[in-house]
């Protein structure tokens, strides 16, 4: 059957955006890149199957289609999580960050009614957190935050009147990182039955890198977040926790919340993890060092940085730029897109009230920016402000100062490496 000229037309658009999308400098923070092993599964059969059974179970091939490749999600994928994440207990299910914010808050809240705290949106916590937690039953209180450190006076105060069954740590917006440790004190201290999760999307590279402490180690009893921010991985979801009562809890609210896991994900997932083991630590301490680098120049060239009185700028892959008012930061944020540059403008970020960037390196890093590519990319911010267009490849001369990306190049190394 000949295909119409409608649909011609769309895949060509589709496929020319596509290769400019292949050419552009993404500095969305949320947002990151799969690597070409990663995203094998993705075209693949298996996108189009379930998988349920994850125990291996040979009487309980209820759905055949996935069982010749289970195992890189069995074993791969929880295997090299569990690793990275120094913990025994893996959830890889959930099918994005805000899944897993709804198995973990319905698996760990306890009965309806009771309280869960969360964070601010002011103060950078998830604008969604505090209503899905009132649309899940629960009461939900927030408290704020500073610098990456909850109010210990506020938090301790509902710690020994409240009670709540679940403090959920959701600080998405920061430059600083989360401190978990003062709030696990005080739950210990003021009261210890409640449960302290710590959602790590943002940084969930930076943490599984080595570069950011575990939550875990810190004395949270759950961790988690999205794998496709800091995390190279596919649109999903994963739970770590070291306690196997509290991962059987988020086991059965998944079981009921979700169904389809989406398998080519899983496994893209799993593979990864396991070229995350061979340069996560490298890319995270990379990343965190070129955000740096961004910011310091970027504030050498006049730039409204966001930075604190001692001169802190980031302990993250964040960046906050001030450009003016909504139209002069969308007039520049056009500028940008338009030499191949994608930025984020957030409106709510913590302490800067109107339109800023958000920028983020974390993807720029992973495709091999280093220091160079970042002055490259620092260049091209000025250039944009001056209203110099030299031409419209601004991501390229960025991308060519780019060294060796961290992830697998040759396929076939890869698949060696995927499996050790």
């Amino acid at each position: 059957m000949t295909v119409s000229r409608e649909l011609r037309e769309l895949v060509e658009h589709l496929f020319s955006q596509e290769t400019k999308a292949g050419d552009a400098v993404n500095l969305v923070p949320s947002e990151n890149k799969l690597s070409p092993l990663a995203q094998l599964p993705l075209s693949s059969d298996y996108y189009n199957r379930y998988f349920f059974n994850d125990a291996l179970d040979p009487d309980f091939w209820q759905f055949r289609g996935g069982q010749e490749v289970a195992g890189i999600e069995t074993d791969v994928a929880v295997g090299h999580l569990s690793w990275l994440g120094r913990a025994p207990h893996v959830n890889h299910r959930p099918i994005s960050g805000m899944s897993a914010m709804m198995i973990a808050m319905a698996g760990l809240g306890g009965k309806a009614g009771g309280t869960v705290v969360s964070i601010d949106a002011a103060s950078g916590g998830h604008y969604a957190t505090a209503d899905l937690a009132r649309r899940l039953g629960f009461e939900s209180v927030t408290v704020p935050v500073v610098r990456g450190r909850v109010d210990e006076r506020e938090l301790g105060q509902l710690l020994r009147e409240r009670a709540p069954e679940l403090v959920y740590l959701d600080l998405q917006n920061s430059r600083h990182e989360l401190e978990a440790s003062p709030v696990a004190d005080l739950i210990r201290t003021h009261s210890p039955r409640t449960l302290l999760h710590v959602d790590c999307s943002h940084t969930m590279g930076l943490i599984l890198g080595g570069v950011l402490g575990n939550p875990l180690d810190a004395g949270a009893d759950t961790m988690g977040g999205s794998t496709h921010k800091t995390f190279p991985g596919p649109h999903k979801g994963v739970l770590f926790t070291r306690n196997p009562e509290l991962h059987l809890r988020l086991k059965e609210s998944q079981f009921t919340m979700l169904s389809s896991h989406h398998f080519a994900e899983s496994l893209a997932l799993g593979l990864a993890a396991a070229e995350f083991r061979h340069f996560g630590h490298a890319y995270a301490e990379q990343m965190v060092a070129n955000a740096r680098l961004f910011g310091k120049l970027l504030m050498a060239d006049g730039f409204d940085v966001a930075g604190d009185q001692d001169g802190h700028v980031t302990s993250t892959h964040q960046v906050w730029v001030r450009i003016g008012d909504a139209q002069q930061t969308d007039s520049f944020s056009q500028a940008l897109y338009d030499h191949g540059i994608r930025v984020n403008v957030q409106v709510d970020l913590p302490g800067l009230p109107g339109p800023v960037l958000r920028l983020g390196v974390n993807e720029l890093t992973f495709i091999g920016g280093r220091e160079e590519a970042v002055h490259a990319l620092a260049q091209e911010f000025g250039d944009a402000r001056a209203g110099v267009r030299r031409d419209s490849r601004g991501s390229q001369r960025v991308r060519e100062q780019c060294g060796t990306p961290f992830y697998f190049t040759d396929l076939a190394d890869a698949m060696v490496g995927a499996g050790r």
